[in-house]
């Protein structure tokens, strides 16, 4: 692969990560106290949030897949360990978007929009609660993504298995 179409993987990887993960710290940290303070409560913010998550969703799906591509395009430039942890935290990440896709449904069943109530209360924040420690686990998960990359490419090296030739 020509070094043009590396670089340019790598800063389209880079991007969607940015979205993604630097999206879902934003939002998570940010927007959902701000717009529970402004809207009056959690539980109106909370039906914004239930539009958001379905695009976050989305930027993941898109990233993850970037996540594993560079993982096969770059699985001899870098020391085992390295790769095995990278990929790890990439599929982990998309079991982790799994299980996300899969809850979201079964919280929108419970939810009446135009009245913004919940059906079943006990059973929403007990399928919520779940949500929002996967969703966590997937936010660590590319946390040590990105501290892998910012090894790899430390000083503009990419961690390499081949032993430093001495002259």
């Amino acid at each position: 692969m020509s070094q043009f179409a590396t670089i340019l993987i790598r800063i389209t990887l880079l991007f969607a990560f940015a979205i993604w993960w630097g999206g879902f710290t934003f939002y998570a940290a940010i927007v959902v106290p701000v717009g529970s303070e402004i809207l009056g409560s959690a539980r109106t913010q909370g039906f914004i949030t239930q539009v958001v998550t379905h695009w976050l969703n989305l930027a993941a799906a898109l990233t993850i897949l970037m996540m594993a591509v560079d993982s096969w395009l770059n699985r001899r430039t870098r020391k085992k360990v390295g790769f095995f942890i990278q990929l790890g935290a990439t599929i982990a990440s998309f079991i982790c978007l799994a299980v996300l896709v899969y809850l979201h449904p079964s919280m929108d069943e419970l939810i009446d929009f135009s009245g913004e109530t919940i059906s079943d209360e006990a059973k929403f924040y007990d399928l919520h609660r779940v949500y929002l420690w996967v969703s966590s686990v997937q936010w660590v998960l590319g946390a040590v993504w990105m501290a892998f990359i910012a090894i790899r490419f430390s000083d503009g090296k990419q961690i390499s298995t081949k032993e430093p030739t001495h002259q």
